[in-house]
């Protein structure tokens, strides 16, 4: 049966260069690591995770903790992370808190961590004090995406410039009456985007002196369906928005989906903008404003895995990555009839 020293012997290393190797660390030199995974290959050298985690301590698996699943953007990210891990040989545990229609979001306990995971990445999702101070005591390597926690590494958008980008591109084109879809109720009262979009939004609209249509800002679940539902007895009033900013594409889809019902012509008589760049928004032409996801995935599992091997870092790791977005236009919106 093949062991670790038998590999450290093939690839010319020590036996610690070779566990560090298989757990990831961000630390080794990229040929040793070449030479470690051809020798381990070579052999059919597989850890025991049993052996593993009793010898180092470490499960080798990362808690993944969302707030739904049911959203692009968490499918996305959390698929590319699960890849990102499988890479550097890690495991994902995830734990989804909403996507439970009629019932409270799952609250954290410390059974979902203990001995279960060597790390956490936070997905967007606003702690309570009890939750926090669970975090705290866990002491548990944690990086976050969106909302972050004090003392945490974390890697984000700038959420409130993604909202003006869509606004200055609607007021650019001369629009002055512009509706809002995606405050944060029920189901996204748990996360912190939403709230900063819309505030963006009205704070962008007063700056350029214009008013704010509250009867036009629209609090709904942030899906297609809904969107298309709610838009539709403003979309019938009199007087309508010439835009509507939707703050997911997704939602940005279910007014495109009404208008078109209703006999609107998009861009000619109503133009529309969501945020996002949805796999969809190019196949349909949406105008968005563009946040790379995956990149925010990748970021998160790299600053984790330093986090997790610290004492192989020279200085401190990295605590903060704000990813730019980034305005695309396309054949949704136009200057308003």
């Amino acid at each position: 049966m093949t062991t670790i020293a038998d590999v450290a012997k093939l690839a010319g290393v020590s036996v610690a260069t070779v566990s560090r190797t298989l757990h990831g660390s961000t630390r080794v030199d990229p040929r040793t690591r070449e030479r470690v995974v051809a020798a381990a290959a070579e052999l059919h050298y597989v850890a025991s995770p049993t052996a593993t985690s009793l010898a180092s301590g470490r499960t080798n698996v990362v808690a993944v903790v969302a707030p739904m699943m049911s959203r692009w953007f968490f499918a996305s990210i959390v698929t590319t992370i699960e890849q990102a891990l499988r890479e550097h040989g890690y495991h994902t545990l995830l734990i989804v808190l909403g996507d439970r229609p009629g019932q409270e979001q799952e609250r954290l306990q410390p059974e979902m961590f203990v001995k279960r995971v060597d790390g956490i990445l936070w997905l967007n999702v606003a702690t309570t004090p009890e939750e926090t101070a669970l975090l705290e005591r866990l002491a548990l390597p944690m990086v976050c995406v969106g909302a972050a926690i004090d003392g945490a590494p974390t890697v984000l958008i700038d959420d409130r410039q993604a909202a003006r980008l869509a606004v200055e591109h609607l007021l650019g084109l001369g629009h002055r009456d512009i509706a809002y879809l995606g405050t944060a109720v029920e189901s996204t009262a748990h996360m912190s985007t939403p709230a900063a979009r819309v505030e963006a939004f009205r704070d962008s609209l007063r700056a350029a002196g214009l008013p704010v249509h509250e009867e036009w800002v629209l609090d709904i679940d942030w899906t297609a369906a809904a969107a298309a539902a709610a838009i539709e007895p403003v979309l019938r009033g009199i007087p309508r928005p010439s835009a509507v900013l939707a703050a997911s594409d997704e939602m940005a889809i279910g007014v495109l989906g009404t208008a078109r019902r209703l006999g609107l012509r998009v861009p000619e008589d109503l133009s529309v903008i969501g945020i996002d760049d949805h796999t969809f928004a190019g196949v349909l032409g949406l105008s968005t404003v563009r946040q790379d996801v995956p990149a925010q995935g990748r970021a998160a599992v790299t600053m984790l895995l330093e986090a997790m091997n610290a004492e192989d870092l020279d200085g401190d790791p990295v605590s903060r990555i704000e990813l730019a977005t980034s305005l695309v236009p396309r054949d949704t919106t136009a200057p308003p009839p």
